[in-house]
């Protein structure tokens, strides 16, 4: 199973029913603090998170107002101000690694340098930091995520506190885990275990018009006057470098612009993410399909360890199978009738896999990387004993190089001939069905073709309606 804190620490629905994001332990949760969701919370211990913020920004913004060079002491001070490492503790982000990058000492002078050109030319106001991801290369959800939980971080530890009180989330009742100062050590990460509520987060750290630099040029009237004029048809064939490049350079040339498109964030409102609906799909896959194993589990008669991984491998698969054509777990795999993306179909998977594989004794690996590039998933007992099996959606325009081609050097790189390729039929054309069907019928009697498994995950009409838990 995957390691959320409410499973690991047997709480059940507690976390969600608090409305507290459930985070993953052991990975990090694609999901980001959202500045303009702090403005609007009435949570206590978040109340004047908003102005916390702005005041570091009004403060650098004083410093740089005031410095000549940049090699004065107050430019200087506003650089050390400017200086947000990620909060390890959030578990949020892209990073799948114990800790993340932060800002390092070369972007942190960059922006510092570029917010010191706007500032001289005219505009002061805080809110230049929150947009900074329009104008600036290396900067992203993540980073934007990163900074703002740095300058709140002791709101965010008070807030775990109260949560970890009210669930009894401590060292008498948890006597296994490590706890410091009232907060878990995460044993996976070895840091403090830090919680927030799920009304501040979401898929994208701001509001999607203003994470989406094509959107925001295209609503500010001056901005995209000025494209048409100048870049004309190659805005929409530059590199999103390329476009924060121009975007810079325009703010600091047009500093009465810069105003206008802070004028409009401002009076910008972001809704709560709906976590049950979850359009990103990470977090209601997970949840949902971690606990399928529990109510549907596998029966085999004979002892687990007189199975290879393969044999292992074919039931889960099959299982899966069955559990998206005949439990209607299919709906997991939608959104808004649209088809959730390939990593969200992966990470079911994984989280129906990775039970079975503790019942069984056998480890299962999600993407690694043996030189040919990341296969899905290898199940493994020993270096002679490992399977890998291939997720691709028929929707795919790479369905058949899939089984052609691209198992077949995963297989090579593991060292390996057991290959399972589970497609997943999602509403892709049915010539590109048929033809991933005559491939496996002409090849499946040679030697290295890997077994093919089809899974019908297109909606079926009576959807069963799932709750997280």
């Amino acid at each position: 199973m995957l390691n959320f804190l409410s499973s690991v620490l047997g709480l059940g629905n507690k976390i969600d029913d608090l409305g507290v994001f459930d985070p993953l332990m052991d990975i990090d949760s694609n999901y980001f603090i959202n500045i303009k969701r702090l403005k609007e919370t009435n949570i206590p211990e978040f109340k004047e998170s908003y102005s916390k913020i702005n005041k570091r920004f009004k403060e650098i913004g004083i410093l740089l107002a005031n410095s000549k060079i940049s090699s004065d002491r107050l430019y200087q001070r506003a650089l050390q101000l400017f200086d947000f490492p990620e909060v390890n503790g959030i578990g949020l982000g892209y990073s799948n690694n114990e800790h993340g990058s932060g800002f390092g000492p070369k972007l942190r002078k960059q922006i510092i340098k570029d917010a010191k050109q706007i500032i001289d030319s005219g505009v002061k106001e805080p809110e230049i930091f929150h947009l900074v991801g329009l104008f600036e290369r290396n900067v992203g959800p993540d980073r934007i995520s990163d900074m703002i939980a740095c300058i709140i971080e002791d709101d965010i530890i008070a807030y775990t506190k109260r949560i970890n009180k009210e669930l009894s989330i401590n060292s008498s009742k948890y006597s296994k885990f490590e706890f410091v100062n009232e907060l878990l050590i995460n044993p996976y990460k070895k840091s403090p275990l830090l919680l927030l509520p799920k009304e501040v987060l979401h898929e994208i750290p701001i509001a999607r018009d203003w994470d989406d630099i094509d959107k925001v040029c295209n609503e500010i009237n001056n901005i995209r006057l000025e494209i048409n004029e100048v870049i004309g048809n190659k805005w929409s064939k530059m590199s999103i470098g390329y476009k924060k490049d121009f975007l810079r350079d325009f703010f600091i040339s047009n500093p009465s612009h810069l105003m206008e498109t802070i004028t409009k964030y401002r009076s910008a409102s972001v809704k709560p993410y709906d976590f049950k609906k979850d359009a990103k799909g990470e977090h209601i896959v997970a949840k949902i399909a971690n606990n399928l194993p529990k109510n549907y589990p596998i029966q085999i008669q004979q002892q687990s360890t007189t199975f290879e991984t393969y044999q292992i491998a074919q039931v889960i698969c099959n299982k899966f199978k069955d559990l998206i054509e005949n439990n209607k777990v299919s709906e997991l795999l939608y959104y808004g009738g649209k088809p959730r993306p390939e990593k969200i179909v992966q990470r079911a998977f994984f989280c129906v896999a990775d039970s079975y594989c503790n019942a069984f004794n056998i480890g299962i690996s999600p993407e690694t990387d043996s030189g040919r590039g990341p296969v899905d998933f290898k199940f493994e007992r020993s270096y002679e004993d490992r399977t890998i099996v291939e997720i691709k959606l028929t929707s795919s325009s790479s369905l058949i190089h899939g089984i052609e081609t691209q198992i077949q050097e995963y297989g090579k790189a593991e060292k390996t001939s057991k290959m399972i390729y589970l497609a997943v039929h999602n509403g892709g054309p049915q010539k590109r069905i048929d033809d991933l069907k005559s491939f496996y019928l002409s090849n499946k009697a040679k030697k290295g073709c890997p077994e093919l498994i089809i899974v019908d995950a297109t909606p079926k009409d009576s959807a069963s309606k799932y709750k997280s838990t």
